[in-house]
């Protein structure tokens, strides 16, 4: 898998998982879906929007200001806070925009959650996103445009590696009605696990 998310994976422990599985109604089979799912997701949204250099240019800005990685060596402590929550509600406010709705529905649809308790998983990751995307920023003294290319290569990679994410990026694409064909990840819905929660 790819460098971001590895990164990511990595620090997301079972402990973790449950917090937030119990923000949601203590079902921990549909969060990790949800999880794995929504952290290539929230990276390729990322990846969007700083396909123009002011996107780029706002989130390295966004970056430096507070997120340098150290959320990934307490996750266990801070995922299902409110202040944590709160945070990355801001952070989807920003990244998502316009298409929050559309693809919290879909997620929801993927993983037999409903809207609201996906928005609140997202809102737990973000952070956790924005952390890991900041630390390969930094170890690497990535300037604008090496974001951007960092960005882009993640995005491929996860495309490779997690084919059936491809109901995320119609998500992301789309303006809302919901006809995205769920049908494949619904019935490979396992795959989205691969690699995670060892």
């Amino acid at each position: 898998m790819s460098g971001i998310f590895d990164l990511i994976k990595n620090s997301v422990g079972q402990q973790a998982v449950e917090q937030v599985a119990q923000k949601v109604g203590g079902n921990k089979e549909a969060t990790q879906r949800a999880i794995a799912a929504a952290i290539p997701m929230l990276l390729s949204a990322l990846q969007k929007n700083t396909k123009s250099r002011s996107g780029a240019e706002s989130l390295a800005h966004a970056l430096e200001k507070g997120h340098d990685g150290g959320i990934l060596g307490n996750l266990d402590g801070l995922l299902g806070r409110s202040g944590h929550e709160s945070t990355g509600e801001k952070i989807l406010g920003h990244v998502l925009g316009s298409r929050q709705n559309n693809v919290s529905n879909q997620l929801g649809k993927a993983t037999g959650l409903g809207a609201a308790d996906v928005n609140t998983i997202l809102a737990n990751l973000a952070p956790v996103v924005l952390g890991a995307v900041g630390k390969a920023k930094r170890e690497n003294n990535l300037g604008v445009s090496g974001l951007q290319d960092m960005l882009k290569k993640e995005r491929k990679t996860i495309k490779k590696q997690q084919p059936n994410l491809g109901f995320l990026e119609k998500a992301l694409d789309g303006d809302g009605d919901g006809e995205v064909d769920l049908s494949d990840v619904l019935k490979h819905g396992s795959g989205l696990l691969k690699g995670f929660f060892k």
